[in-house]
C-alpha cells in the first residue's frame, strides 16, 4: 500500500521515467515484479495494483529491514491520514471486481427478480459458512450440525479456501462465482446450451462458475442426454480378435459371394487353419447353386464341422441350415455389417480381384494360374497351404527349375519388415492412380513423371507422354521401372509447309500454310524411296471396276 501511495503522490515526477522500487517484503518481487504476469488466483486488490504498476517503467528490488531503516521510520511516524486515499482503499472497495457485471448477468439469466444469486447463496449452509469463514478465517473443527451433503461440499470449499472471497454475499473461487446448489441444475443447463460436449463444457465453465464436484455433474449431464447420445460419433474400432486357430485342416472354413465381377458371380471359400482357397464362378447365388458348389469340394476334402459366413439371403435361409444340419456343420455368423468377423473370407475376396484384374489372360484361365500359384507361395510360417491341407507340395511352373522336390517344414514365424514410405524426385518415372470418368474400364495405373514436391507426401506428376499434370499423394503413386523402348528420345522430322490455294469467288486466293512437327512413325519405312511428293502405292493388281446395267 505504501508503493501505490508514494506513486499516486510522486506521479508527475515518476511517469515517463525509469525508477527503482525498493521494499522490505520479498513476496512483492514476485507479485509486481514488471516481467511476470500477475497470478490468475491473486486478491483482486493485488490484480488492481499491478494494473496500476503496468503504466510506470521501474525495475523492484529487496532490502532487508535492518537495512530499510529510513523507510521502516517514516512508516511508523505518519504526520497525519490521508482521507482521498484512506477512502479508495477502504473494506468496501477490497470487495470491488471486474467481475460484478457478469454476476448480474447470470443472475438475470437464472431468475428474472434481482439479487437471487446472493438470496440463494444466503440460503445455501455451505455457501453461506464459506463465506463467513473466508472473512473471519477457518476454524480447526469443521461444524457437526451440518447434513452430509452440505458438509461434503463445505470441505470441497476448505481446500480452496485460499483462493475464495466475496462479493455483494456471493462467493468467489478465483475469477469464478461459487453456484449455491438450488441453481446447479439451471447453470449446467446454460452450459449444455449448443450440445457441444463433455469437455467444452468444463472448458466453459471454468471461466465462469465452480461449485466442488461441478466435473462429475458435467459428465453426468452429458451422458443423460438423448440427443448427445444419438448423434454421437462412431467409437474406436475395437482391438482385433482373432479366431482360434483350429487343430486340423479343414475343421472351420470362412465362406462369401463375390457379387457381379467380371461379369460373373463368384463362390469363395478358405480353409481358417491351412488358407487352402476355392473359387468357383457362378450364375446364381441361391442356396440351391451354393450348395452344389460346396458338395464339389467337401467331396475332395470332406465335411467340415463348422462354416462362417456373413448374413446374406443364400446362408440365412432354412434350406441352408438344414443342410448344414443333415451334414453335422455348425453354421455360425456373425452381426450384420460387420465384415470384419468373416475378415478371411472378405481378404480373399480382396486378393483374388487384384489378381484377376492385374492378368491379361481370361478370366477362367487367370482363376486357375492364381489358385495354384496361391496354393503353391509359403505362408509366413514357412508352408504352403497345399503342404498344411494335403500333406505335400503341389508342382507348379517354378518347380521344374528344382532337381528335386523341397518338403523342409520352417517352424518359424517371419518378422513382419517395418514399411519405409517411398521417396519420389523430380523427374522420376512412376505409375499414378487413374480418377478419371472411366476408371472401370481404362487402366488404373497410367504412367506418369514426377515434376514437382511438395514436403514429403504429395507430388505434381505430369501423364506421359502428353498428358495433363495431376496432384497425388505418395500413396497414389507407384515406382515405374523404365523399360529400353520408354528411354529411346524417338525421332523427329519437319514436314513440309503445304500451301493451299482456295478459290474465293474469282476475287482473290486465300493461302493456308500448315506447320506439322509431328514424332516420327518408326513403322514407316526409312529409305527416300517414299515421301510427301511419292505416296506409297501397293504392289497389288487393282481389279477393274464392275458396272452393272440393270
Amino acid at each position: 500500500m505504501a508503493i501505490i501511495f508514494a506513486l499516486k503522490k510522486f506521479h508527475q515526477f515518476l511517469y515517463g521515467r525509469h525508477f527503482i522500487l525498493v521494499t522490505d517484503h520479498k513476496p512483492l518481487l514476485a507479485l509486481f515484479n514488471p516481467g511476470k504476469a500477475t497470478p490468475a488466483l491473486a486478491a483482486n486488490r493485488l490484480a488492481r495494483w499491478a494494473l496500476l504498476l503496468s503504466q510506470y517503467d521501474y525495475s523492484i528490488e529487496y532490502r532487508q529491514t535492518k537495512d530499510h531503516g529510513n523507510a521502516d521510520a517514516l512508516s511508523r511516524l505518519p504526520a497525519s491520514s490521508d482521507k482521498v486515499f484512506d477512502g479508495e482503499e477502504d473494506e468496501e472497495d477490497i470487495e470491488t471486481v471486474c467481475s460484478i457485471k457478469a454476476i448480474k448477468t447470470l443472475d438475470q439469466q437464472l431468475h428474472s427478480g434481482t439479487n437471487s444469486l446472493a438470496k440463494e447463496s444466503a440460503k445455501d449452509p455451505a455457501i453461506s459458512l464459506a463465506i463467513r469463514f473466508s472473512r473471519e478465517g477457518w476454524p480447526a473443527t469443521r461444524p457437526k450440525d451440518l447434513p452430509a451433503e452440505d458438509l461434503l461440499s463445505l470441505q470441497g470449499l476448505q481446500k480452496v479456501a485460499s483462493a475464495l472471497s466475496s462479493i455483494h454475499s456471493c462467493l468467489l473461487y478465483g475469477n469464478r462465482v461459487v453456484i449455491p446448489k438450488s441453481l446447479r441444475g439451471q447453470v449446467l443447463t446454460i452450459l449444455h446450451l449448443g450440445h457441444f460436449g463433455m469437455q467444452r463444457m468444463k472448458q466453459l465453465a471454468r471461466t465462469a462458475v465452480y461449485w466442488p464436484g461441478i466435473d462429475q455433474e458435467i459428465a453426468d449431464t452429458c451422458h443423460s442426454c438423448t440427443s448427445c447420445a444419438e448423434h454421437q460419433n462412431k467409437p474406436e474400432k475395437p482391438p482385433v480378435h482373432p479366431w482360434m486357430l483350429p487343430e486340423k485342416p479343414w475343421s472351420r472354413i470362412h465362406i462369401d459371394h463375390a457379387i457381379n465381377f467380371m461379369g460373373s458371380n463368384w463362390l469363395v471359400l478358405v480353409d481358417a487353419y491351412s488358407k487352402y482357397p476355392c473359387i468357383h464362378p457362378t450364375s446364381s447365388t441361391s442356396t440351391k447353386a451354393t450348395t452344389e458348389l460346396l458338395e464339389q469340394d467337401f467331396a475332395h476334402f470332406g465335411y467340415p464341422h463348422t462354416i462362417v459366413s456373413d448374413n446374406a439371403t443364400s446362408f440365412m435361409s432354412e434350406e441352408f441350415k438344414q443342410w448344414c444340419k443333415e451334414r453335422g456343420i455348425i453354421h455360425l455368423t456373425g452381426a450384420p455389417y460387420c465384415p470384419a468377423t468373416n475378415g478371411a473370407a472378405e481378404r480373399l475376396v480382396q486378393t483374388f480381384k487384384q489378381a484377376l484384374k492385374k492378368s491379361t489372360l481370361p478370366p477362367k484361365v487367370a482363376l486357375q494360374e492364381f489358385l495354384m500359384m496361391y496354393r503353391r507361395t509359403p505362408l509366413a510360417m514357412g508352408q504352403s497351404p497345399s503342404e498344411l491341407l494335403n500333406g505335400r507340395q503341389i508342382r507348379t511352373k517354378i518347380d521344374t527349375l528344382l532337381p528335386s522336390p523341397a518338403h523342409v517344414t520352417q517352424g518359424r514365424q517371419v518378422q513382419p519388415i517395418s514399411k519405409v514410405g517411398p521417396v519420389y524426385k523430380v523427374g522420376q518415372p512412376v505409375y499414378a492412380l487413374y480418377y478419371g470418368p472411366r476408371q472401370d474400364k481404362d487402366p488404373r495405373w497410367v504412367p506418369a513423371i514426377v515434376t514437382k514436391v511438395f514436403g514429403s507426401r504429395s507430388y505434381n506428376v505430369k501423364v506421359t507422354p502428353k498428358g495433363p499434370t495431376w496432384r497425388r499423394h505418395v500413396g497414389q503413386l507407384r515406382l515405374r521401372h523404365v523399360s529400353p523402348e520408354d528411354t529411346e528420345p524417338g525421332e523427329d522430322f519437319d514436314a513440309p509447309a503445304v500451301v493451299v490455294q482456295l478459290p474465293t469467288n474469282g476475287t482473290q486466293d486465300r493461302t493456308i500454310t500448315n506447320e506439322h512437327n509431328k514424332r516420327r512413325n518408326p513403322r514407316l519405312p526409312t529409305s527416300a524411296e517414299y515421301g510427301p511428293d511419292k505416296p506409297r502405292r501397293s504392289s497389288r493388281q487393282r481389279k477393274a471396276k464392275v458396272v452393272c446395267d440393270c
